[in-house]
C-alpha cells in the first residue's frame, strides 16, 4: 500500500506549483521505492510507445484511448480513489469521497461513497456485488437502509451485471472522455524515473490547460467556466493511472473552486474484503 500511497501525494501535488517538479521539468523530492514484480496489466513497451488514441503531444481520439481504459481495467484487479472537492467563499460546500476495491472480471467488488459539507445531508453509500448479488446500504443521520439492487439469477432482484449494478461507473469512462476532448493539452511527455517507480511502470504525462467545451468540465450547469487545469498520468496500453483537474465556476453571484483527484493502485493485486465476514477474494491478472 505504500505506492498507492505515494501515488496519492502525487496526485495533490500536481494542483500546486510547489510540486510542479514531479510533473514537470524541475527536481523533485524523492523517495527511494522499489517496485515488486507486480501484474499492472500493462506489457514492457518501448519509450516511444503512444497510448491508443494519443499521436505525438495530441489525444487525437479520446474515445479509443477511454476504451482501451476500460478493456485494461476489465481483466485485472484494481483499487479506485476518486475525490471531488467544493469550496467557496464560506468553506467547503461539498466533498464526495468515492473508494472500491474490485477484482478481475467484476466478480466481486466492494465500495464506499461518502458525502459531506455545507450544501447536502450527509450520508455514505456502501456497495457490494458478492455470490453473484449486489447489496446497497445507505446511511443518513443515523439511519441505514439496504436493499438488493441486482441479483444474477433474478431472485429479489434484476439480472443485472456487475458492474452496471454499482452505484457509479469505477472506470470514470465518459468524465475521462469528456475531459480529454474539452481541455486543451498543452504537452504530452514520458514520465521520469520517479514516476515510473511509483507506478512500477512507464507512464506518460498529458497535462492541459483552459477548456474548448465548459459544460464537458463543469459537471453541473454554469454560467462560466475558468481556470481550468488538468495533469494525468497513462501507460502506453491506455489505463488512466490518475488524474489531477481544477476549475473554477461562476454562477452568479456564487464562486466555486472545484478540485477532483482520480487515481487506481493495485492493479493486479487488489484483496476485495468484505466487512460482515471477513470475506477474501483475491483475484490477480491471468498469466
Amino acid at each position: 500500500m505504500r505506492r498507492g500511497a505515494a501515488i496519492a501525494v502525487v496526485c495533490l501535488c500536481l494542483l500546486s506549483a510547489g510540486c510542479a517538479g514531479l510533473f514537470g521539468d524541475g527536481a523533485a523530492t524523492r523517495e527511494t521505492v522499489t517496485p515488486a514484480p507486480v501484474p499492472t496489466g500493462d506489457t514492457p513497451t518501448s519509450a516511444e510507445q503512444h497510448a491508443p488514441g494519443v499521436v505525438g503531444e495530441r489525444v487525437v481520439n479520446a474515445t479509443a484511448l477511454g476504451r482501451a481504459h476500460v478493456s485494461q481495467l476489465s481483466n485485472i484487479s484494481y483499487r479506485v480513489h476518486h475525490t471531488k472537492t467544493v469550496m467557496n467563499g464560506s468553506g467547503l460546500h461539498r466533498r464526495v469521497r468515492t473508494r472500491a476495491s474490485i477484482s478481475a472480471g467484476y466478480e466481486s467488488y466492494t465500495a464506499t461513497r461518502t458525502i459531506t459539507g455545507q450544501s447536502v445531508t450527509a450520508r455514505e453509500i456502501h456497495g457490494t456485488w458478492r455470490d453473484g448479488r449486489a447489496l446497497r446500504r445507505t446511511t443518513v443521520n443515523g439511519s441505514t437502509s439496504a436493499e438488493v439492487v441486482a441479483d444474477s439469477r433474478g431472485i429479489g432482484g434484476p439480472p443485472r451485471p456487475p458492474r452496471a449494478a454499482l452505484f457509479f461507473e469505477p472506470t470514470f469512462n465518459g468524465r475521462l472522455i469528456a475531459l480529454l476532448s474539452a481541455t486543451n493539452i498543452t504537452s504530452i511527455r514520458p514520465g521520469d524515473e520517479v514516476i515510473k517507480q511509483l507506478y512500477g511502470v512507464s507512464v506518460y504525462r498529458i497535462k492541459g490547460t483552459g477548456s474548448a467545451d465548459d459544460s464537458a468540465v463543469a459537471t453541473r450547469p454554469a454560467d462560466r467556466v475558468t481556470n481550468v487545469s488538468l495533469s494525468a498520468t497513462v501507460t502506453p496500453s491506455g489505463i488512466v493511472r490518475s488524474y489531477a483537474l481544477q476549475y473554477t465556476v461562476d454562477n452568479g453571484t456564487d464562486t466555486y473552486r472545484v478540485t477532483e483527484i482520480l487515481r487506481y493502485s493495485d492493479l493486479g493485486t487488489t484483496d476485495v474484503v468484505f466487512e460482515d465476514r471477513g470475506h477474501r477474494n483475491r483475484t490477480t491478472r491471468p498469466d
